[in-house]
């Protein structure tokens, strides 16, 4: 049989302990890379939450000057559609309106139209505060029936478009059975 080797007690204290010394110096290593990326983590969210904060501003101050769509009453009485369309600000010319088969499109410029073409001479005024909705706006509804070519009265008043649209009579068909 072969003999057993004994272990020698001072050696492996020493390797023990040497074996130690390396785990805590790896520890600390992992300690400060760990930090390190913790803070670049924490920067980059920081920044990320900075950087959010400013779109989002961007965003609701766009949204709070840019006409989004444009609003409206439909009204069915009797034989007619009525439209009551809220345009403030807008001149009569600036405004097309345009009815086919079921479909009611509006489309209206809100603000100076200057503002928007680089070859006008005007001098740029500096915006303190700019809360007025600006540029074109476009809103298309499906009308629940055909509307009358002919008989369609518009009428542009204060600011408000007001549209009277008669419908086409549905006729009935009463078929006799054999």
């Amino acid at each position: 049989m072969s003999e057993r080797r004994k272990l020698d007690k001072d050696k492996y204290d020493d390797i023990s302990d040497k074996m130690d010394k390396r785990v805590e110096k790896g520890k600390t290593v992992a300690g400060r890379v760990a930090n390190e990326f913790g803070k670049t983590m924490d920067d980059i969210f920081v920044n990320l939450k900075s950087f959010q904060k400013e779109v989002d501003s961007k965003i609701s101050e766009y949204k709070e000057t840019a006409p989004g769509k444009i609003d409206l009453d439909l009204i069915d009485i009797d034989e007619f559609f009525y439209v009551k369309v809220n345009l403030p600000g807008v001149d009569k010319d600036e405004i097309d309106v345009e009815i086919s088969d079921k479909e009611l499109s509006i489309v209206a410029y809100f603000g100076d139209k200057c503002e928007d073409d680089e070859n006008c001479e005007k001098e740029e005024p500096l915006y303190l505060i700019k809360g007025r909705t600006h540029g074109p706006a476009k809103r298309v509804i499906t009308l629940p029936s055909k509307v009358k070519m002919g008989g369609c009265n518009a009428e542009f008043s204060n600011g408000v478009l007001y549209l009277e649209l008669p419908k086409v009579e549905v006729k009935k068909l009463k078929m006799d059975i054999k």
